[in-house]
C-alpha cells in the first residue's frame, strides 16, 4: 500500500524562501533589461546589485535569456490581471473597445513593463518557447511560467475576439481563427497609439481619441466584413 507523500514544514519554508530569492533576482533584473535592454544587462551586474554570486544566479537561470523569460512571463501576468479584472467589471462591455481600455490601464500603472513589449527579444522567447513545446521538450520553470501566463491572456483575449465577432453578426461568415490571427498583429499599433496619447500634452483625451477611432474602424469593418 502506497502512502501519501506529505510536504514537511521545513521543506515548505525552503521552498517558499527559494521562490523569494527567485523573485529578487527577477526583480532585479526587469530594471536592468529596462535600463540597458536585452544585450546591455549583465548576469555579473544583477547578482552584485542583489548580493549574490554569479554563481548563485545560475542556480535558477539556466542562462541570461532563461532570465529575461522570467521577466517578461511576470510582465504578461500583469497584463492578464488588469484585464481580467477590468474586463469583469459589471459597466465594462465584453468587447474590443474594453480590450482597448484595459491596454491603457497597464500602461498607465507599469509604464516601465510595457517597454519591454518593444524588445526585439520578446518574439524570439516566444518562438522559441512555441518550438520547445511543438517537439516535447523539457522547458525551464521561466518558461513553463511564461508560457502558462501567456496562454491564459490569449485564451481572454480571444473570446473578447469571440464576442465582438458575435455581436457584430459575422461569426458564420469567416473563420474566427483567422480573425484573432489578424487582430492580434495589432497589439503593436495599440500600443503605438497608447504610446503617442502618452507622450501628448492631454495624454487621456488624446488616448482615448486614438484607442477610440482605432476600434470604431475595427467594428465596422467586422460589421461590413462580407459587403
Amino acid at each position: 500500500m502506497k502512502r501519501n507523500k506529505t510536504v514537511s514544514p521545513k521543506a515548505m519554508r525552503l521552498e517558499r524562501e527559494r521562490k523569494q530569492r527567485r523573485q529578487t533576482i527577477v526583480d532585479m533584473a526587469r530594471k536592468f533589461f529596462i535600463e540597458h535592454g536585452y544585450d546591455g544587462t549583465m548576469i555579473e551586474k544583477i547578482a552584485s546589485e542583489v548580493g549574490y554570486t554569479k554563481v548563485t544566479i545560475y542556480n535558477y537561470f539556466q542562462s541570461k535569456d532563461d532570465l529575461f523569460v522570467a521577466v517578461v512571463a511576470d510582465v504578461y501576468e500583469k497584463l492578464y490581471q488588469i484585464m481580467d479584472t477590468h474586463l469583469k467589471q459589471e459597466d465594462v462591455p465584453f468587447e474590443l473597445r474594453s480590450m482597448g481600455d484595459a491596454y491603457v490601464i497597464f500602461f498607465e500603472k507599469y509604464p516601465d513593463d510595457a517597454l519591454l513589449f518593444e524588445s526585439s527579444r520578446l518574439s524570439e522567447v516566444i518562438s522559441n518557447v512555441r518550438r520547445k513545446e511543438e517537439g516535447g521538450e523539457t522547458l525551464t520553470e521561466s518558461e513553463l511560467e511564461f508560457s502558462s501566463h501567456l496562454r491564459v491572456l490569449e485564451d481572454l483575449m480571444t473570446s473578447v475576439i469571440t464576442e465582438t465577432m458575435r455581436n457584430s453578426g459575422v461569426q458564420d461568415k469567416v473563420d474566427p481563427f483567422s480573425v484573432i490571427m489578424v487582430l492580434s498583429t495589432f497589439a503593436q499599433a495599440i500600443r503605438t497609439l497608447i504610446a503617442r496619447g502618452m507622450m501628448s500634452t492631454t495624454p487621456e483625451t488624446t488616448t482615448e481619441e486614438y484607442l477610440s477611432v482605432f476600434f470604431t474602424i475595427i467594428d465596422k469593418g467586422l460589421r461590413h466584413y462580407d459587403d
